[in-house]
């Protein structure tokens, strides 16, 4: 039974994008497995990344969210439970966007 977990990276915005600064962080999906003898984490797929400073940025949130359910979408070894773990595992990091009421929106 495969277990998978969320690694987070971080590293300077630079290598992300032309004159960025401060830092990025990138989701990782990971698999605990056993090759040979041994436990292993094995990556799976780097599922999104946003820049740090833009954490509260809605729409820098809702480009990481489709990028994930994207990454996500074209995973078929992820069941639904699966799916729902790592989902609530982001979530804990970078908050999905909420819709803004209509009559908070005017």
């Amino acid at each position: 039974m495969p277990s998978f977990e969320i690694a987070w990276t971080r590293r300077t915005g630079h290598q992300w994008r032309k004159n960025a600064d401060g830092w990025i962080i990138e989701a990782v999906l990971t698999e605990r497995a056993i090759v040979g003898d041994r436990p292993a984490i094995k990556v799976v797929c780097r599922l999104a990344v946003i820049a740090e400073d833009r954490l509260d940025d809605v729409g820098a949130r809702d480009a990481f969210w489709h990028a994930v359910r994207a990454r996500l979408g074209r995973l078929h070894r992820l069941s639904p439970r699966d799916r729902d773990l790592v989902e609530a595992e982001l979530q804990k990091r970078v908050p999905k966007p909420a819709p803004v009421p209509r009559e908070a929106a005017e």
